[in-house]
């Protein structure tokens, strides 16, 4: 069993468990509603990795809605986040073939 498992089972599932990860990263980076309510921000940089700081589409809402003159700024930010979830969309759509295709020739 536990051969069957790791020889055979997880080489052919890992290409959709990774794809959906990233395309999962790419959607938790996307959702706005929710970090809106349930998210709390800082107007500061963080200047380490366990800093606290608020998510992109957070700070495009508060541009467009409680900065004066911030929707330049707003359509910005917008643009960066939509280049970001391209490329992790895209890398996901690139891996997930290449793991497919790496696993139809073993």
């Amino acid at each position: 069993r536990t051969s069957t498992l790791t020889n055979l089972l997880l080489p052919a599932a890992v290409p959709s468990l990774v794809a959906g990860l990233i395309l999962g990263i790419g959607r938790v980076i996307a959702e706005t509603a929710a970090l809106i309510y349930t998210s709390g921000y800082v107007d500061r940089t963080p200047t380490s990795l366990f800093d606290s700081g608020r998510a992109l589409s957070l700070h495009i809402y508060e541009l467009s809605m409680n900065v004066p003159g911030g929707d330049d700024n707003a359509y910005a930010s917008a643009v960066i986040l939509v280049i970001v979830i391209l490329l992790i969309n895209t890398t996901a759509i690139y891996l997930g073939k290449q793991w497919h295709d790496r696993s139809l020739q073993e």
